[in-house]
């Protein structure tokens, strides 16, 4: 099993920024490496149905945004 602590910085169409963190705990038997998280997490961003982060508080329109990985570590 792996943690991920990530976030991602939202850029608003006013100009202003917003940033959101979260977590993950990957438990797939096929993510056996760093780089496997990592491409699970990128996964997860670009495809997931759901968003990794809550964006519940973000009423303005979101202009861009940057997913940026802060550490990936292996647990038991």
């Amino acid at each position: 099993m792996w943690k991920a602590n990530y976030h991602i910085n939202f850029i608003l169409v006013d100009g202003s920024r917003v940033t959101k963190a979260n977590s993950m705990s990957i438990k797939s038997p096929k993510v056996l490496s760093k780089e496997d998280a990592i491409s699970y997490l990128i996964k997860k961003y670009k495809k997931g149905f759901q968003p990794l982060v809550n964006m519940d508080d973000i009423f303005i329109t979101i202009k861009n945004e940057e997913f940026i990985i802060d550490y990936i570590e292996k647990i038991t």
